[in-house]
């Protein structure tokens, strides 16, 4: 008779080894630090070509943060949706992020627990709004920036 014959002895071994896999799964998500060579924001991009209208300046006020979607108008992306992230720091600038996190692909929010920043649910990874660096969780990287404007009313991102 083998030594995983009897039923306590079989389930100890499969307690055992999800036990194992479950420990490596956590150990491949980071060690929670967010301190990396590629955390360095990138430089506020220049405005080129036209924008695409994502909000109002209604929707965005001052201090907060939204979460939007838009077909890109140029580059690699040219006609593909994705989402976008928003935050207005002042009456007259509006930044604009990736909604992409950095660490696995998932969606990036504006709902941090926090209050504040942007968060992303799947691994708790949390970006600064004011520069797209990560700031908790297993992200190493800041997010990427878009160019963005107000324009009268509107809100402008350049993607």
């Amino acid at each position: 008779m083998s030594s995983f014959s009897s039923p306590s002895t079989r389930r100890a071994f499969v307690g055992g080894t999800m036990a194992a896999g479950a420990t490596l799964a956590l150990a491949a998500c980071g060690d929670g630090s967010s301190a990396a060579p590629n955390n360095t924001p990138s430089a506020p991009p220049v405005p080129v070509g036209e924008g695409v209208v994502v909000a109002t300046t209604a929707e965005l006020s001052v201090g907060t943060r939204l979460a939007v979607s838009a077909i890109a108008t140029q580059g690699d992306t040219a006609g593909k949706e994705s989402g976008y992230l928003l935050f207005r720091p002042s009456e007259k600038s509006v930044l604009a992020y990736t909604a992409i996190c950095t660490h696995q692909g998932c969606a990036v929010g504006t709902k941090a627990p926090s209050g504040e920043g942007f968060y992303c649910a799947c691994h708790g990874s949390a970006f600064d709004a004011t520069d797209g660096k990560a700031t908790a969780g297993p992200a190493r990287g800041a997010l990427e920036r878009f160019a963005a404007e107000i324009q009268g009313q509107n809100v402008l991102i350049f993607i």
